[in-house]
């Protein structure tokens, strides 16, 4: 039997994850504008162990998540 959930009456959640701030700010702040609110999460938190993934995901139960990876340029000659 599925347990019904009542409607969040706050902004939808946006999770970010990405290890510079001024990513996040920018990120967020664009987020901001079309009515999200952004929550922050740093990967080397969670690699480390200071934050929990599982906790942080039922805590704020995020409506998008949005993970941002450094890709790494080759130049081939």
């Amino acid at each position: 039997m599925r347990t019904a959930v009542a409607p969040r009456m706050s902004p939808p959640l946006a999770a970010i994850f990405n290890s510079r701030d001024e990513v996040i700010e920018a990120i967020g702040s664009a987020l901001e504008n079309d009515g999200f609110a952004p929550v922050p999460a740093r990967p080397a938190e969670i690699r480390n162990g200071t934050r929990d993934l599982v906790a942080f995901i039922e805590v704020h139960c995020p409506d998008v998540t949005i993970y941002i990876r450094k890709i790494k340029h080759i130049v081939s000659s």
